[in-house]
């Protein structure tokens, strides 16, 4: 736990709102308070829970409402990415407008705004999920 209040200091200190974390095997594993999501070739992917990341109570809805394919992520797949996005309980799903200076379309990527319009209407619906 230390460690990612460490990360969150460093990430707020350079003007983030969030820090990514890798595990021991160099792989994206998740923010200091939330899942990873990226979006590549439409397909949105996201670390399994082998990769050491938190079985987020918003991560597993959102794999409820769309396909979501778990697989190992390296930083080259942020490099890669269209879109990226993070959830979490306190966030619900969230546009990620950059990582480390590489610009991401934020608010307008088509798949986010479709998973954040899907994940509005459950909540709309079914205040606790």
């Amino acid at each position: 736990y230390a460690e990612n209040v460490v990360a969150l200091a460093a990430a707020a200190r350079s003007g983030a709102d969030e820090a990514l974390l890798l595990n021991n095997r160099g792989e994206l594993c998740e923010g200091t308070g939330s899942n990873i999501f990226v979006v590549q070739g439409g397909r949105i992917r996201t670390p399994p829970l082998s990769s050491g990341c938190l079985a987020g109570i918003t991560r597993e809805l959102v794999g409820e409402l769309v396909e979501v394919e778990e697989a190992p992520l390296t930083p080259v797949d942020l490099d890669r990415a269209e879109e990226v996005f993070i959830t979490s309980s306190t966030r619900d799903v969230q546009p990620v407008a950059s990582v480390d200076g590489r610009l991401y379309p934020g608010r307008s990527g088509p798949v986010t705004n479709r998973v954040v319009a899907l994940f509005s209407d459950l909540l709309a619906t079914r205040p606790d999920p």
